[in-house]
């Protein structure tokens, strides 16, 4: 396949290939600035920043931060762990990041309503 990088993590230090044109890292929001003079991550711990950056994001909720939020567009593939959970009932949940990437309140008293 080409484009086919070998990589390494560095954070785990898992041996991974990256694909650049169908990569992992593209399925997740892009809500960080990737370092050029870092390796890339591989997909759990990319899936841990992005989840703990997006928690930083939730509790320090500005206009602003929603606006950037809203920018990135709607969801177009949700990702489990981001976008949606699945709780004890085995019920899908949208988290309040999903719903306000979503842009409206549906008014359905959903438990993570943003608005």
């Amino acid at each position: 396949m080409t484009g086919e990088k070998p990589k390494i993590c560095p954070k785990c230090t898992t041996a991974f290939t990256c694909y650049a044109n169908n990569c992992w890292c593209n399925e997740l929001p892009m809500i960080m600035l990737l370092d050029p003079l870092r390796n890339c991550y591989c997909s759990n711990c990319l899936k841990k920043e992005v989840i703990q950056k997006i928690e930083a994001y939730m509790n320090n909720l500005t206009s602003k931060n929603i606006a950037a939020i809203k920018a990135l567009g709607k969801v177009q593939k949700p990702v489990e762990g981001i976008d949606y959970y699945i709780d004890d009932n085995k019920l899908f949940v949208f988290t309040a990041w999903y719903h306000l990437r979503r842009g409206t309140c549906c008014e359905n008293n959903c438990k993570h309503c943003p608005y």
